[in-house]
This record gives C-alpha cells, sequence and structure tokens, in this order.
C-alpha cells in the first residue's frame, strides 16, 4: 500500500466515526426534545403552551386532552378543549394570574 492509499483509508475511517458521532449526538438531541405523552411543554418568551388530560364527567368519562397556554405578557390561563364536531378548539376557562395569586 502507499502512501495515498494510507490516507484515503485514514480518510474514510474518519469519516465514519464522524458519521457515528453525528448519528449519536442527533438521537440524543432528539431524544431529549421529545416531550411525554399526557403533558407535551411547548416554552416561548411569551407563552407556555401545555397539553394534559382533564376530567371527565364520571361514570366511564375519562376526561379528554385538553390546551393550557399561560400568556407570560397579560399573565392570563387559558384552558381549551377540542370540539370534535366543529373542528376546532373551544375556550372553556380564563383566568388572571393576579387573582389567582392575590395580587
Amino acid at each position: 500500500m502507499n502512501r495515498i492509499q494510507t490516507a484515503c483509508f485514514a480518510l474514510l475511517a474518519s469519516a465514519f466515526v464522524l458519521t457515528a458521532i453525528l448519528i449519536v449526538r442527533v438521537d440524543e438531541k432528539a431524544a431529549a426534545n421529545t416531550a411525554q405523552a399526557d403533558g407535551q411543554v411547548v416554552n416561548q418568551p411569551s407563552f407556555t403552551m401545555m397539553t394534559a388530560r382533564t376530567r371527565g364527567g364520571g361514570g366511564n368519562d375519562v376526561g379528554e386532552e385538553s390546551l393550557f397556554i399561560l400568556d407570560n405578557n397579560r399573565g392570563v390561563l387559558l384552558v381549551y378543549v377540542p370540539d370534535v364536531a366543529g373542528n376546532k378548539l373551544a375556550p372553556v376557562y380564563k383566568m388572571e394570574m393576579k387573582k389567582l395569586f392575590g395580587r
């Protein structure tokens, strides 16, 4: 084997190693970004959104997934539930955070 072939094999081996490291890092990043079921959270400077299962009406009704939005600019908590018939989100609750914490 001459020097050119050795250099080519070394470059090829380093490319495989770097590709493996990249795949592992991307997989770790994807695993860190996945939210848990029944509690997915999106956090931004101006708002926080979270989904959670809410209580049902009793009996066999186990509730449904609701969307909670905390508007950090206005200090308001909003809760929405899915309206399957209308194919939209229906607002069900609104509260100002200063009332909740007594300020």
